[in-house]
């Protein structure tokens, strides 16, 4: 037996101020690509309930025919969450990849506040972009943000040298989630400058075949999970390694809205039996 866990759900119980940001808005977008699916089926589970209780007396024993107008609603909700649903995913994608990315640039920024001995680089700046900061932990803050901007577009392995010569640490473990992650970069980037029209880039760089230059790249709801549990599982091993490693503040997370144990009890974790496919 082996223990697996809901990296999509589960949080920690310490983590840095970057983390808990970062948490806070991963529970906010699941949330918002979940809310109109569960509409949907509370809509659907309540004329379930009311075709039952009026079944006996609905012509032909069939309560559409007694409610045509609630279900003529059901059908268009449903028709509209299928279509939308594209749509939702591309936002999920992209609201994920953000999100990761601002933790980075808020975890780096937290550490060189608290270290200013890691400051030492041969980055150059201009005493313009010095000046338009009131403090330095504002410049470092912004100087942060936007290297990890930059380093976005080529994908994350530029970002984690970047973290790695900054805090001496590694930013991820897996190399399947870290794969997920970078199509989820790189799917990101095609969602905002390109409108999700494919490129010869995309190709190149996420390896899928079968894609049609110029044609809608399909972004789908296993896209968006698949980006937003290993963005979660990145930054939960990651973070622990910072708070090992560096004075940066600490934070309880039991209490918060957006804490959670994940979907399958304290610490997230469920058995799983060697003979069945872990990933299941």
């Amino acid at each position: 037996m082996g223990e697996q866990r809901d990296w999509l759900t589960w949080t920690p119980e310490i983590a840095t101020d970057a983390a808990c940001r970062f948490y806070e808005q991963h529970a906010r977008d699941m949330q918002y690509a979940a809310s109109s699916a569960l509409i949907l089926d509370q809509y659907e589970k309540l004329l379930r309930s009311i075709g039952n209780a009026f079944s006996d007396i609905a012509p032909d024993g069939d309560p559409e025919n007694l409610f045509p107008e609630f279900y003529a609603t059901a059908k268009h909700m449903k028709e509209s969450v299928e279509e939308l649903t594209p749509a939702s995913a591309e936002i999920g994608v992209t609201r994920s990849v953000e999100n990761f990315l601002v933790y980075v640039s808020d975890v780096i920024s937290d550490v060189l506040v608290v270290c200013p001995n890691l400051l030492k680089s041969q980055e150059k700046v201009t005493l313009e972009d010095v000046l338009q900061h009131g403090t330095i932990a504002e410049f470092i803050s912004w100087a942060a943000e936007e290297r990890v901007a930059q380093l976005s577009f080529k994908g994350l392995n530029d970002i984690e040298q970047y973290v790695t010569k900054r805090l001496g640490l590694n930013l991820h473990q897996g190399d399947d989630d870290w794969a997920s992650l970078n199509k989820g970069i790189h799917l990101r980037n095609l969602i905002v400058h390109r409108r999700s029209r494919v490129d010869g880039r995309f190709i190149r760089l996420t390896g899928e075949k079968g894609l049609e230059k110029g044609g809608v790249y399909p972004t789908s709801l296993t896209d968006y999970v698949r980006t937003a549990r290993s963005a979660m599982k990145i930054v939960s091993e990651f973070d622990a390694k910072v708070l090992g490693k560096f004075p940066v503040e600490r934070r309880t997370t039991v209490g918060e809205k957006w804490y959670s144990e994940g979907r399958w009890g304290p610490e997230g974790r469920k058995s799983i039996s060697k003979s069945k496919n872990p990933s299941a």
